[in-house]
């Protein structure tokens, strides 16, 4: 039977990896790997106890070790090496999901000789500011196996020069997750839901404060209260330099389980957000989002008018105005979400893996 070890460590790897998990458990020897990157109870455990994913077969200490990327890129570069020789493992694949530090640590283990595949490949915003974009790129170049979640993803690495035949289109693995999970019944849709987490929105009070100051006006034009969800490094900018003072639509909510958060983007006028996830999740369920972000990296989002770009430093009357019309005339049909796939993802990744092991 053929050997695979999964590496994954943050909350979206773990959500988008819960059905490809189960179908390995089924059909290979499936190691899985965690990397620690995310340990707490609300960026980790909650979400295998959810989604119920069995638990890893070795659990690192990425987060408590390291205080930054490069110290999480050195820890990792080490230990997963180490415990793959010193446990004896010997994998005909190690797959990797997304763009996290977690991923990165495949340029070293392609270095030791190590077959990588990738799942979620292709994602291009072309904005290097993003850390996530650099791992993406290095992850899909010592890949031999891509899987891509739409034909423009397996264009753009042609153009990048990969191979066509190492490139596999299988849609979108988050489809089958929310479609397990899916909520139903009356919707509130009386409040925004913001979702701010992303370098380039946090990388100066300035900048934050920017994006607060339209959501609050936001909040006022519409009427509705603004449920911004908690993260540690945006909670010390508003407390460090007291931004939600003057903003009495905004209110701090969370964090919250995979489960709850679908419940509150389905309850939501709309989502504000700069994860590139919101995208995917929310024309599943139905609820615009307005991304503020110069660039994206799901432009099928856009195209299909799932999402729209509102720019993260436009005057803040135009970013509202152009909130408001958006969510106000906002319509989802089953054509508008065929870009995401037919919700089959993980059987298609497991025939392809099967296909291409000797």
């Amino acid at each position: 039977m053929a050997k695979i070890v999964t590496i994954t460590g943050i909350r979206p790897d773990f959500i988008r990896m819960s059905k490809v998990f189960e179908k390995l458990d089924e059909n290979f020897e499936h190691i899985m790997i965690h990397t620690g990157q995310h340990y707490d109870d609300e960026l980790s455990r909650i979400f295998f106890k959810e989604l119920k994913i069995r638990k890893p077969d070795f659990t690192l200490q990425t987060g408590k070790n390291s205080r930054n990327h490069y110290e999480q890129l050195s820890y990792l570069s080490k230990e997963v090496i180490y415990l793959l020789k010193r446990k004896k493992i010997e994998p005909d694949w190690v797959v990797f999901l997304g763009d996290s530090n977690s991923a990165l640590v495949s340029a070293p283990l392609f270095k030791e000789g190590y077959k990588i595949a990738h799942i979620e490949g292709g994602m291009r915003s072309y904005d290097r500011r993003m850390p996530e974009e650099v791992n993406r790129v290095i992850c899909d170049y010592v890949s031999d196996m891509v899987f891509v979640y739409t034909p423009l993803y397996k264009e753009r690495l042609i153009k990048e020069n990969k191979n066509p035949s190492q490139i596999h289109v299988v849609g979108n693995t988050i489809v089958e997750v929310v479609k397990d999970y899916l909520p139903a019944g009356p919707r509130e849709r009386n409040f925004i839901v913001a979702d701010i987490h992303r370098n380039e929105n946090l990388s100066s009070p300035a900048q934050y404060n920017h994006i607060l100051q339209y959501l609050d006006t936001l909040g006022k034009k519409l009427g509705m209260e603004v449920r911004l969800v908690k993260f540690n490094r945006a909670l010390k900018l508003i407390r460090k330099y007291k931004l939600l003072n003057d903003k009495k639509y905004i209110k701090l909510v969370g964090p919250y389980g995979f489960l709850d958060y679908l419940r509150l983007q389905y309850n939501a006028y709309g989502v504000v957000s700069d994860s590139g996830t919101s995208q995917e999740e929310c024309p599943l369920l139905g609820v615009p989002v307005a991304v503020p972000r110069n660039f994206t990296e799901r432009p099928e989002s856009i195209d299909n008018g799932n999402s729209i770009l509102v720019g993260e430093t436009r005057p803040i009357a135009r970013m509202v105005k152009d909130t408001v019309k958006f969510f106000d005339n906002y319509s989802i049909s089953k054509d508008k979400i065929k870009w995401l796939g037919n919700g089959k993802t993980s059987d298609k990744i497991i025939r392809i893996i099967k296909r291409n092991t000797k």
